[in-house]
């Protein structure tokens, strides 16, 4: 076990208090599984507060205690950051401060935004898709009570499909079937 006060939050929301070094390389190892939902895991050195967050794009991020990026760094190898969390765990800050970190965040192009919308679009409609189907058909001999709304309910509903999905999720119904 490695000597100092340190904490890491694994990408599946597993704390540890000062894992040892072969635990800290599988929490960097499980990076390398693609999860849109949960793409990084971080260690906290306990005295400071700051903070070195790795993602499973091989970034890495320098923290505050107020969690703002101070530093990034790109294309972190699973051994380099294996030996940044050592050495941040022993002395924090400063024990890595000699380490090629950019200033702030990363800078992300305006196409990147646009990749990074798209996606986010896609996986929007993709959840509405299965909220839909999720509630289930209508019966056509109970008509939905939006007036001019000539479709059936749904079960334990006094809408249809459409007008139930917009009256949950406060938008538009971008399904008609």
């Amino acid at each position: 076990m490695l000597k100092a006060e340190f904490s890491v939050e694994s990408r599946w929301g597993g704390s540890e208090s000062s894992p040892s070094e072969e635990r800290l390389q599988a929490v960097i190892a499980e990076l390398a599984i693609s999860d849109e939902e949960h793409p990084d895991a971080w260690l906290t050195h306990d005295p400071s507060g700051w903070t070195i967050r790795l993602d499973e794009t091989r970034n890495a991020y320098l923290e505050d205690d107020d969690c703002n990026i101070v530093g990034h760094m790109r294309a972190v190898s699973p051994d380099f950051a294996l030996r940044l969390w050592i050495e941040f765990s022993k002395g924090g800050r400063e024990s890595i401060a000699n380490e090629p970190w950019e200033n702030g965040p990363p800078h992300v192009s305006a196409e990147e935004l646009i990749a990074q919308k798209l996606h986010a679009d896609q996986l929007m409609l993709q959840s509405d898709r299965t909220f839909y189907a999720q509630l289930g058909p209508e019966r056509e001999a109970n008509q939905c009570r939006i007036d001019g709304c000539v479709r059936g309910t749904i079960e334990f509903s006094v809408l249809c499909r459409p007008h139930h999905f917009e009256q949950i999720r406060h938008r538009p119904c971008p399904f008609s079937d």
